[in-house]
């Protein structure tokens, strides 16, 4: 500033003399005003308590100088000085301006420099002292101290406490005895300050935590049990440990060759065509492939790889043994689906064997067995074609039964088929044991041409074993290229247990009837022996005795009354000993039913009924003397039953005959509630009927009455 005082008098000196000399050549006037000039420019470059004294100071010189004008120059002065007062004043205020926006500029480099300080230091303890020297070096001060926390000041500094929100953060500590306006400049840095300092203490705690997460990471990547890896487009750049005790491999011979060696040959196109992919998508990718160890040995892994600014970042784990498992797991459910598939065939065939037994069972027919069991067997083993076959004698065999499924041609019921050459049949008549024939080609017999023209090209047989003697065979056949399975012949023999059991039944049950018939037949023919015997000999010869008795009593004396009561009392009682038996040759076997028929007979059960009887009979002709009997007998004791035990005002009886078979309907109107046995008869009466293959059924509600319904086929 001092050098400045003297170059402005310097200048003002010089301009003078200047002056002096060229008011030689040109008007004075002229360079008055020049002189005035320059000394306003002058002055206008200092402050205004300068640049006030420097324009008087010039303009009393000038006028000492050129006393001799005074008149003339003293307007131009007094314009001069005004002018000179208002220039220096807007001067100052610029200078002022300057200097301001200058500090402003200064502060806010200072902010920019402080924020690098502050938030580019790894250490904040050592950014916050740089940057209070900083401070004092950018704004001129001896010391300043910026620290975190709360920090008393002394006597010789002035604590700016700096606040984030409601928080205490930090202290700025100046000099105590600052000017006021340096006070405000550091005031209007507060603001700044406490951002920065806020930022920089989130920075250091967020990049502590930082510091943290990768510690932990990074103990996380060492002892991670899965094989973690990063990886360029070709090489491992790291590894874990993990990766390598898996492997077998050193890290450098891991990271040194490509990775897409380690890759089993099998694999390596899959897995690049799946790293194209990710590579491609920028997405994860999950895959599963094989890897060679370093000792041969080949091990699965399962991957998670992401790709990443051309980085791959993975995760792999160790998975052969699981591979194992779902290699035994696929091997077992393979076993279990081929169990089930026989577990099912077996069902299947157990399905059908129930509904053929529970046909057997039942009692069917033999002519309804035989082609449901061919059916059952059809279904049962899968085949398109079975045969049933009844031996006839040694040399021809009579189809019962046959189904064929794939062909519109078959054997036919009632085809008579030649035992002769080779074949099922004979082979089965001839052992009488099972029998397979895996395939038809180049057998010539009958049997096999025939089974061969319907597409027949392999099959197997059993025997039908009835009371010891080879009745028939059952067959099955395919049209598949394939034999049967093994243990073929077992199943298609239990089909032809139940059709020997059917038929075995069956000839047992007609065995029994036809029993049970001879059996009742011979009943009645006693009955009706003994009833002839009882009416040619004891009742002739009763009536013969009374004859002879009224004869003596008439020839005995008249006088003799105790004679006379004596010989009348015994001819009574023969009487009714002969009328004692024939009531009981009524019941042995009622003569009206032998000469009048059913009709007859049961209207005389009727009209002796001790309960009105609605009778309707419908018997235009004679009947079998046996269905007459029975009917009879089940009349008769329906009837005495009604009048005995069912308290019945009134019974219906209804007997109709057709072509085939005579049906008996008895009811009455009593308490109901009957049952067989308890003396009713009932069992009696079922064993008539059923041993002339009939059906009697018996309807006896509590309350509501019973009913006694008959059906007698004719030609039993």
């Amino acid at each position: 500033m001092h050098w400045g005082i003297v170059v402005a008098a310097a200048f003002i000196v010089g301009e003078i003399v200047l002056i002096h000399l060229l008011k030689r050549v040109a008007p004075e006037n002229a360079f008055g005003a020049l002189f005035l000039l320059g000394v306003l420019v002058v002055s206008a470059g200092w402050s205004m308590p300068l640049a006030v004294a420097t324009s008087l100071a010039s303009t009393f010189a000038y006028l000492y100088i050129h006393l001799e004008g005074a008149d003339s120059l003293a307007p131009a002065v007094f314009v001069f000085l005004p002018m000179a007062l208002l220039a220096n004043l807007l001067a100052g205020q610029a200078r002022s301006q300057t200097q301001e926006s200058e500090q402003r500029r200064r502060e806010a480099d200072l902010s920019a420099e402080l924020a690098r300080l502050m938030l580019g230091a790894g250490d904040l303890s050592h950014a916050l002292d740089r940057a209070g020297q900083r401070m004092a070096r950018v704004l001129d001060v001896p010391e300043v101290t910026l620290t975190p926390g709360s920090v008393e000041p002394d006597d010789e500094h002035y604590a700016i406490p700096l606040h984030s929100g409601d928080e205490r953060i930090g202290t700025l500590l100046v000099p105590a005895h600052l000017p006021l306006n340096t006070l405000r400049r550091w005031q209007r840095m507060v603001p700044a300050l406490e951002a920065l300092l806020t930022a920089a203490m989130d920075r250091e705690k967020i990049t502590a935590e930082l510091e943290a997460s990768r510690k932990e990471l990074e103990r996380f990547f060492d002892v991670a049990s899965e094989l973690l890896f990063i990886s360029d487009q070709h090489t491992l750049t790291r590894i874990n440990p993990t990766f390598t005790r898996t492997l077998g491999f050193t890290d450098a011979e891991l990271t040194e060759r490509p990775f897409i060696d380690l890759v089993h040959p099998d694999d390596r196109a899959d897995t690049l065509r799946t790293l194209d992919v990710l590579r491609a998508d920028h997405r994860d990718a999950q895959f599963e492939n094989r890897c060679v160890c370093k000792g041969g040995e080949t091990r699965w892994f399962q991957w998670n790889v992401v790709s990443d600014h051309g980085l791959w970042f993975g995760a792999g784990r160790d998975v052969t043994q699981r591979r194992l498992e779902q290699d035994r797991l696929r091997e077992a459910q393979r076993q279990i689906e081929a169990s089930h598939k026989e577990v099912s065939a077996l069902a299947t065939q157990q399905t059908a064997l129930r509904r053929v037994a529970t046909q057997v069972a039942r009692g069917a027919k033999p002519d309804d067995v035989y082609p449901l069991a061919v059916g059952e067997l059809s279904v049962g083993l899968g085949v398109s074609h079975a045969t049933l076959l009844r031996y006839e004698s040694e040399s021809t065999a009579v189809v019962v039964a046959a189904l064929d499924i794939e062909s519109a041609q078959r054997l036919q019921v009632g085809n008579r088929l030649q035992l002769e050459g080779d074949s099922l049949a004979t082979r089965i008549l001839r052992t009488g044991l099972p029998a397979r024939i895996d395939s038809y080609d180049g057998l010539d017999s009958e049997i096999a041409v025939r089974l061969r023209g319907f597409g027949v090209r392999a099959g197997v047989g059993a025997p039908v074993i009835v009371d010891g003697r080879t009745w028939g065979a059952l067959i099955a056949g395919t049209s598949r290229d394939a034999p049967l399975p093994p243990g073929t012949e077992e199943r298609i023999g239990d089909f032809a247990d139940l059709v020997s059991t059917a038929i075995f039944n069956a000839e047992s049950r007609a065995e029994i009837t036809a029993s049970r018939a001879r059996i009742v037949a011979a009943a009645d023919q006693a009955r009706r022996r003994f009833e002839r015997d009882l009416h040619d000999g004891a009742q002739q010869r009763i009536v013969s005795l009374g004859l002879e008795l009224r004869a003596v009593q008439a020839s005995a004396p008249p006088e003799n009354s105790e004679l006379q009561d004596q010989m009348s009392h015994v001819v009574d009682g023969l009487a009714g000993l002969y009328a004692d038996l024939q009531e009981l040759s009524r019941g042995i076997h009622p003569a009206i039913l032998s000469k009048g028929g059913l009709g007859p007979a049961l209207r005389t059960l009727a009209r002796r009924s001790t309960v009105p009887v609605v009778l309707d009979v419908d018997v235009g002709h004679r009947l079998p003397e046996s269905v007459e009997v029975a009917a009879y007998y089940v009349v008769a004791e329906a009837l005495t039953n009604a009048a005995k035990h069912a308290s019945a005002s009134e019974v219906s009886v209804r007997a109709a005959a057709d072509d085939d078979e005579l049906a008996v309907s008895v009811s009455d109107d009593g308490i109901g509630g009957a049952v067989s046995g308890g003396g009713s008869g009932l069992i009696g009466l079922k064993d008539r009927v059923e041993a002339l293959s009939g059906r009697l059924q018996v309807s006896s509600p509590p309350g509501a009455g019973t009913t006694l319904s008959v059906r007698i086929p004719l030609a039993c």
